[in-house]
């Protein structure tokens, strides 16, 4: 993994593509998917016609379920209160293929407000569309977040 989260800075982002599930963490800025900005590879919007070309350039900063899994593990001990857990959550979920945005994002920045055309933009929990093999937060059979919450009550 080439970044590691930070609150509000660096995010955890789940994407659909072409069926394909991936995970990345990067930038906050790139996923304000139709404002045009240069350190977006020159992509003004990114919609389900630029997806391709915007993933290939973000390839380095794929991350596998099994990283972020561990990623947790490895932070468990280090994390004193929910919100040093935060930074560590998925932020954000964009469907390229059903053209839609899901945020979590926990600060008053309103991503799912800008979205390209015919897109639908949520602030919504979305942990249900994770697919099952993908929700790196399930260790053991039970989610990292709730069971953290119960250490600390």
């Amino acid at each position: 993994m080439k970044l590691l989260p930070e609150y509000a800075q660096i995010l955890i982002v789940g994407v659909m593509h072409e069926g394909r599930w991936g995970w990345y963490v990067t930038e906050r800025e790139y996923w304000f998917l139709n404002i045009e900005m240069e350190e977006r590879f020159g992509i003004e919007v990114l919609d389900e016609t630029t997806a391709g070309k915007f993933l290939r350039h973000i390839e380095e900063y794929k991350a596998s379920a099994d990283e972020l899994r561990q990623m947790l593990l490895d932070i468990e001990d280090a994390c004193a209160t929910m919100d040093d857990v935060l930074e560590f959550m998925p932020t954000i979920y964009v469907n390229f293929d059903e053209r839609t945005f899901f945020s979590q994002f926990p600060e008053p920045m309103s991503f799912e407000q800008y979205m390209p055309d015919g897109w639908t933009g949520s602030y919504a929990d979305f942990y249900g569309l994770v697919p099952q093999a993908e929700r790196f937060w399930m260790i053991d059979g039970a989610s990292f977040y709730d069971r953290f919450a119960l250490k600390r009550t």
